[in-house]
């Protein structure tokens, strides 16, 4: 082939090859540096995953879920409100057309008012029931308006010092390394599961509550999270993987202020009697992350997260109480986890610490 080319047109195609061959190799570089921007997938759709989808068709499918448990709790009810069963899709059961109806004009008051975003939802106006009161209540007048000192904001490193000194000094905190929770799982209605929960100060976290028949894991392996039940893998969304990391971080005071290092001040709320300073985190790429720290005993007593949706942020809320001395460091026994619609409490039952834990009890089996 080459010998039928003359000398002439050679060289001009010799170039024409290699500035092809330089363009081939910017291309792949950008491809390679923007993979989110030239190849993330759309997200499925509602529409596209269920069925008998009216008005919620263009939300993302991985909110439905989370926006049915945002409504019930919003309404005080429960799905057979307006579903038959486990048959969601049916129409003409219960409330599911004035559901609809409600819908449709929550989403174009905050197109219409609020420049499409979620300012208002089904809570604004049921607040827990499910025909909102119109009256004003007279019970909870307050006699008379008060106005506090402004507070000096306190620094990070001033929040995690106190922090680690209300678990036991800097030095017990280092000290501990792993440890083993053995604590029951106690549901709304009394019902109990036992909880096996095995951590270490490297953020490596895996446990394992038992449902009767079904055994029930979810782990932090250091890098990823995954869970599965009687050895079948649960596909994770990914707030909920990064919910099973934050508490594998935030289980080792050190490690806690190695993965948010910088906090900043929000404000000073009241938790039952105490007052609390809510500090917001602030690490990249992750999910929002306030975290209350008791003002008078300096330790964490609340930790929210928010996932936004379609009708406003899905927030996951973990309370700590009674804290005890384990292996010379003060640690929660009562934790209450609350997300819209679904709670549970953890009882713990004892704390063993540092005991020598295989890396192998972390692995992806």
């Amino acid at each position: 082939m080459l010998d039928r080319i003359s000398p002439q047109a050679f060289i001009p195609l010799c170039l024409m090859t290699a500035r092809l061959l330089v363009w081939l190799a910017c291309l792949c570089a950008v491809a390679k540096a923007q993979p989110d921007r030239q190849f993330a997938p759309k997200p499925i759709t509602s529409r596209e995953k269920f069925q008998s989808i009216s008005v919620l068709g263009d939300m993302p499918a991985d909110q439905m879920g989370k926006v049915m448990n945002m409504m019930s709790a919003s309404l005080g009810v429960n799905c057979g409100f307006c579903h038959e069963g486990t048959n969601f899709a049916k129409d003409h059961v219960g409330q599911k057309e004035e559901g609809r109806r409600m819908l449709s004009m929550t989403l174009e008051l905050n197109q219409r008012f609020f420049h499409g975003k979620p300012e208002i939802n089904c809570n604004t106006c049921h607040r827990g029931k499910s025909r909102p009161d119109a009256p004003i209540s007279l019970e909870q007048l307050p006699s008379s308006l008060s106005h506090s000192e402004p507070l000096a904001k306190p620094s990070t490193e001033e929040v995690w010092n106190r922090y680690l000194n209300a678990l036991g000094g800097k030095e017990q905190v280092a000290a501990l390394k792993t440890r083993h929770v053995i604590a029951r799982r106690i549901e709304p209605d009394g019902r109990s599961e036992s909880e096996d929960l095995w951590q270490n100060s490297n953020g490596q976290s895996i446990m394992t509550t038992q449902y009767g028949a079904i055994s029930v894991t979810e782990c932090y392996d250091g890098e990823e999270a995954w869970k599965h039940a009687n050895r079948s893998f649960i596909e994770l969304k990914p707030d909920e993987a990064e919910q099973i990391r934050i508490e594998a971080f935030l289980a080792f005071g050190l490690s806690a202020m190695s993965s948010y290092p910088a906090l900043m001040f929000q404000r000073t709320e009241r938790i039952l009697d105490r007052e609390v300073l809510v500090m917001e985190t602030n690490a990249k790429n992750a999910i929002p992350l306030l975290l209350f720290f008791d003002k008078q005993s300096g330790l964490l007593v609340r930790r929210v997260a928010s996932v936004p949706t379609i009708l406003g942020p899905f927030e996951y809320r973990v309370d700590y109480h009674d804290y005890q001395e384990f292996g010379g460091v003060m640690q929660p026994t009562k934790i209450r986890f609350a997300v819209p619609n679904i709670t549970w409490t953890r009882q713990v039952q004892n704390i063993e610490t540092n005991i020598n834990l295989d890396k192998s009890l972390f692995r992806r089996p």
